[in-house]
């Protein structure tokens, strides 16, 4: 019987034994494997945001690779064109997911970059809505890099040129903010002619931005007077339709220092007095002014070598003689006129014409021999008959044009005149000399 039971207890001994073995070993596995997984779990692994990928997708023509996200909030990124051409005054700028391009997103200055030039830059973001509230390892963020730069032509540019995908990887010891290196004067106006006899061909020229514009300047005069033809800028070159009911065209390369020799193209399909010209991707569009209904509306491709072959579109809704036109993002906006002269239209336009024209937000004076042009979201418009020093602007969406606002007075009386920022998608009203 003792036997017996020294058996049960050597055997009870040993399976104590055993068990406290099988715990010491398989014990520890567990407690490291805790242990990963709660650092694994520290570090982020376990968020979404831990396996989204990082990505800089550039358009063609441009190079983006290897962004980094600083848990400063700073986005370090490699970027370069091979555009064959050299930029020059660029910016580049982190536009979130979800939100348009605007001069106040965060930016850093380039300077001049060249064609096959390649440049690291470090952009600081913002904290908050639509970025993120704090920038933690792990933390994700998308959004598109905008490239602003200044062409051979002194042409001012926006283009969307990467898509990036990252989080955050990297430490850093500054915090998200508003960066300080936005560009401040960064394209000017042009307007051509005025009211005063003597002064037909003047030429005054101001910077722009979203403010409104600064102190004009007189620079180089139009070789014949400028008298209601209607005129636009495009690649570097200015074209201008009619003037006192002429079939007359001509145009002429255009940069930073003035205008060149002029020289005549394809003649306008009637007599053009008075009316709002405008180019877009390539296009030409004349609306108004041209016969006796005064609504006719033409369109015809544009280049280096002149105009093409006119084409009628879409009339306009109502007689349209003395008023200002602008494109921007696909949309032309009309701004006036002499049997209308506080309201203002507008209406998609592509390679093939104008589509509907809708009414819009009227003018705040009569408008009906003015100038206009847009730049950056923002359409400007300067002097009329009976304002003729007013200068006023105002935002402009695929929904039409917003409030308007009075800003810098024009320094002489502006009638008959045509104003135009190169680059800003859209030329306008304005002069010509009776041909």
């Amino acid at each position: 019987m003792k036997t017996f039971r020294k058996k049960l207890l050597r055997k009870a001994l040993s399976k104590a034994q055993s068990a406290m073995e099988y715990l010491m070993t398989y014990g520890w596995a567990i407690l490291i494997v805790a242990v990963v997984l709660g650092a694994l779990y520290s570090l982020g692994v376990f968020n979404g945001a831990a396996f989204l990928g990082t990505s800089c997708i550039a358009a063609s023509g441009f190079y983006c690779n290897n962004p980094i996200l600083s848990t400063g909030g700073v986005l370090t990124v490699t970027i370069g064109q091979a555009t064959g051409t050299t930029f020059k005054n660029a910016y580049l700028y982190f536009v979130p997911s979800g939100t348009s391009f605007s001069t106040s997103d965060p930016s850093i200055s380039i300077g001049t970059l060249n064609s096959g030039q390649q440049v690291t830059v470090s952009i600081p973001l913002r904290a908050g809505s639509p970025y993120p509230a704090a920038y933690t390892l792990g933390t994700p963020i998308s959004g598109y890099l905008y490239l602003q730069f200044t062409d051979i032509y002194g042409t001012n540019e926006v283009n969307n040129i990467a898509t990036v995908l990252t989080k955050v990887t990297a430490t850093s010891s500054g915090g998200a903010t508003t960066p300080t290196s936005t560009p401040t004067t960064i394209q000017y106006i042009y307007c051509v002619g005025t009211s005063v006899a003597s002064q037909y061909n003047y030429v005054y020229y101001a910077p722009v931005s979203s403010t409104g514009i600064g102190t004009w300047q007189a620079t180089t005069r139009y070789p014949v007077r400028m008298y209601n033809a209607g005129c636009s800028i495009y690649n570097g070159y200015i074209y201008c339709v009619g003037g006192s009911r002429s079939y007359a065209v001509y145009y002429a390369p255009v940069s930073s220092t003035g205008i060149g020799t002029w020289q005549a193209t394809t003649r306008y399909p009637v007599g053009m007095y008075g009316a709002g010209c405008s180019i877009y991707n390539g296009y030409i569009y004349c609306v108004g002014a041209g016969g006796p209904s005064h609504t006719q509306v033409y369109y015809a491709p544009v280049s280096s070598t002149g105009i093409g072959t006119w084409q009628a579109t879409t009339s306009y809704p109502v007689k349209m003689n003395f008023a200002g036109c602008s494109i921007y993002n696909s949309y032309i906006y009309c701004v006036g006129s002499y049997t209308s002269p506080y309201a203002v239209y507008y209406a998609p336009v592509s390679s093939t014409g104008i589509g509907t024209w809708q009414a819009t937000t009227s003018y705040p004076v009569e408008m009906d021999i003015a100038g206009c042009s847009i730049y950056n979201g923002y359409i400007y418009c300067v002097g009329s008959y009976t304002s003729p020093y007013a200068v006023y602007y105002a935002p402009v969406s695929s929904t039409g044009v917003g409030t308007w606002q009075a800003t810098t007075s024009y320094p002489v009386e502006m009638k008959n005149a045509y104003c135009e920022i190169p680059g800003s998608g859209g030329g306008y009203f304005g002069g010509g000399g009776p041909n």
